[in-house]
């Protein structure tokens, strides 16, 4: 006769068969104190229970319907408690039911496993680091929405005249001849280096339009007007008040202010700093994940607001994203933003990681053709009559004494043409229109609206794609892709993991084992704590 010896304990649990939910414990004692806990039938009064196979439970079918789990142990040969799913109940008579019975693998074996390093497909990350994690999910994204305030560069930092910009002629003569200018700007103009490169113009700005059209003026007085290069502008910030020279002067076309290097200029200037800060919602949503602080979830461009624009990951950034704008004053200048953080660079690092400005129109301008006609002919016109006079004079005199009417009315014709031509010239000069010069279409929208310079638009997906991608990051983990050791514990409340030919060493039957890495393939979530088993809605910090 044989001796009954095992212990079968009829179980209600909240695990189910398809295993892709598991609990985890800290120890066997603890795995035995909270199924023990349970609701239950026990019975000691059972002979050897074999793996896999029936149990003739003594009891009625409709008594024990209710029980989905077998916990179970063979006193006689270990300790060990088995633990099993109930796969079918078959009535027998009214005082006996059999139970088929299927091995829990995870329960029965969990601390028997050694883990080793396997491809690691998606997980509950232990170290959640902004940045760390940018493995794209390709997820749904929907559109992207301005995340917060636009950010915009002042080219004019330091100036209480924001909205100036200096008028810059670049000229290869000063107009002082005639007492234009008092006192003169000098004899010769002289070549200096402009942000380190060599020009032989030099540079003469003044800040208003008034002055601008007095300067003119005073070229077109001094018969200049050609020296007069190209004239553009300049934002006010872009150029050092210490490395100007300002004088006041009087000239025949007004009261001039004009501004002058007072030496090189060897480096750029420069002009702002712009300074993004890093998003802590998206469209007002807070996530969770630290991944959807990153690409493609939100990210922010800068546009040089003139058709070139770069994308920016908030990632890349060792802190909040700063750049550096620097300016070279030249025709359109020469502006550049570059970030000075930005993927493991520091200051001149991120250099070839900027933008460059869009240009600043060139200016239009008009020169009085009459007047430097004038100007330039005031000696030679005087002249010129009285020298036709004095020839047609004599000659007309001499051809009438000698009897020569014919030659004498052939030289009086060539007198009236010569003088007729000299007035025609001052004629057609003072009916020529102005002569206009530089860019004739130096219209810029952007100017108007102030909006020149560098514009950071903060970007990111919907508040309602957010919840969705942070939802299925909480509940699935990361897509990690990397050889390691999963991470089954490591969360408060539960661990997704899922592995591409999981590997496993354990001292327990193959077919077991081969059903365990089986179930790291397919994707499981171990809960580590039974009172929050399947609720979503608690904290799942990393501990």
């Amino acid at each position: 006769m044989i001796t009954p010896q095992t212990d079968v304990y009829l179980l209600k649990v909240p695990l189910e068969m398809d295993e892709i939910n598991q609990l985890t414990f800290a120890s066997s004692e603890a795995q035995f104190n909270y199924f023990n806990s349970l609701p239950k039938l026990s019975d000691d009064d059972f002979t050897y229970q074999r793996k896999d196979n029936t149990i003739r439970y003594p009891a009625c079918y409709d008594d024990i319907i209710e029980y989905n789990y077998v916990m179970y142990r063979n006193d006689a040969y270990s300790n060990k408690w088995f633990f099993a799913f109930i796969t079918g109940m078959q009535y027998m008579n009214d005082h006996m039911t059999a139970i088929s019975i299927k091995t829990d693998v995870w329960q029965t074996w969990q601390f028997d496993l050694t883990y080793k390093k396997v491809f690691v497909e998606r997980e509950h990350v232990n170290d959640d680091t902004v940045g760390k994690h940018t493995v794209p999910e390709n997820l749904e994204l929907g559109e992207y929405v301005v995340n917060g305030n636009i950010v915009n560069s002042d080219l004019n930092p330091a100036s209480t005249e924001s909205n100036a910009t200096w008028i810059c002629f670049q000229v290869s003569d000063y107009p002082d001849n005639d007492g234009a200018l008092t006192p003169t700007l000098g004899d010769d103009v002289e070549g200096r280096k402009i942000g380190g490169v060599y020009s032989g113009l030099t540079y003469l700005m003044v800040l208003t339009s008034a002055d601008a059209n007095r300067l003119i003026k005073c070229y077109d007085l001094a018969y200049k007007a050609d020296a007069i290069v190209a004239i553009f502008q300049v934002p006010y910030g872009a150029i050092n008040a210490d490395s100007l020279t300002i004088t006041n002067h009087t000239s025949t076309a007004g009261s001039i202010t004009i501004a002058r290097f007072s030496g090189d200029i060897s480096v750029p200037t420069s002009l702002d700093t712009l300074q993004i800060s890093k998003p802590t919602t998206l469209n007002s949503y807070t996530p969770i994940n630290g991944k959807l602080k990153t690409y493609p979830y939100c990210y922010f461009y800068l546009t040089n607001n003139a058709g070139i624009e770069t994308v920016y990951h908030y990632e890349d950034f060792s802190s909040n994203p700063n750049f550096t704008i620097e300016g070279v004053v030249c025709q359109g200048m020469s502006i550049k933003a570059y970030p000075t953080n930005y993927k493991n660079s520091t200051n001149l690092g991120g250099y070839n990681f900027g933008m460059s400005c869009g240009k600043i129109p060139i200016c239009a301008w008009n020169s009085d053709y009459y007047t430097n006609w004038v100007t330039q002919n005031a000696i030679n016109i005087p002249l010129s009559l009285g020298s036709s006079l004095v020839s047609s004079g004599l000659g007309l005199g001499g051809s009438i004494a000698s009897g020569n009417i014919i030659g004498a009315i052939s030289s009086g014709l060539s007198a009236f043409e010569s003088i007729g031509n000299i007035i025609n010239q001052t004629y057609q000069a003072s009916i020529t229109p102005d002569q206009a010069r530089g860019n004739a279409n130096c219209g810029d929208i952007n100017i108007a609206e102030k909006r020149f310079g560098f514009t950071a638009y903060p970007m990111s997906i919907k508040a309602e794609y957010a919840k969705i991608c942070d939802d299925y990051m909480s509940m699935y983990g990361y897509k990690v892709n990397e050889v390691k050791i999963p991470n089954i514990t490591g969360r408060r409340n539960w661990n997704f993991v899922k592995t591409i030919g999981c590997y496993i060493e354990a001292n327990i039957p193959q077919d077991d084992l081969q059903e365990i890495k089986s179930m790291f393939d397919k994707g499981i979530t171990f809960w580590h704590n039974p009172a929050t088993f399947m609720d979503y809605s608690q904290n799942n910090d990393i501990i």
